[in-house]
């Protein structure tokens, strides 16, 4: 007489991991929310050029020893920025294979290079 619990879940769940739709550039004009994010890509690039610039001898170094704490900003900013997006038409499907195509090409011409690249960085080049 064992019911079992997680069949029941598998039953009922509506989970899809293709369920997001094609969407457009962020919606304008932006709320607060994005320009938020707008700061905090540009607090972001202000304190990764400002490390670059001590590190050259430029200005005096006063920021951190590594540039990865001013990594974070711009992706949170970029992530709150497109927190609203525009709706696209829906693409032709002439303009859908067209995309595919491109697709294809550019990734049989990608992958060899890649894998080429691959094969002299861990064999090394003589």
């Amino acid at each position: 007489m064992g019911v079992s619990v997680m069949s029941g879940y598998r039953d009922r769940s509506s989970f899809d991991p293709n369920a997001g739709g094609d969407y457009g550039p962020p919606m304008r004009p932006y709320n607060w929310v994005q320009w938020v994010g707008m700061a905090f890509i540009a607090l972001g690039t202000l304190f990764a050029a400002a490390f670059l610039l001590g590190e050259a001898g430029f200005i005096p170094k006063f920021l951190a020893k590594s540039p990865q704490p001013f990594t974070t900003f711009p992706l949170i900013g970029m992530l709150l920025v497109n927190s609203r997006r525009q709706p696209l038409p829906a693409a032709q499907e002439e303009q859908r294979k067209r995309n595919q195509r491109a697709i294809l090409i550019t990734t049989a011409i990608v992958v060899p290079i890649l894998i080429a690249a691959a094969a002299v960085d861990l064999l090394g080049a003589k």
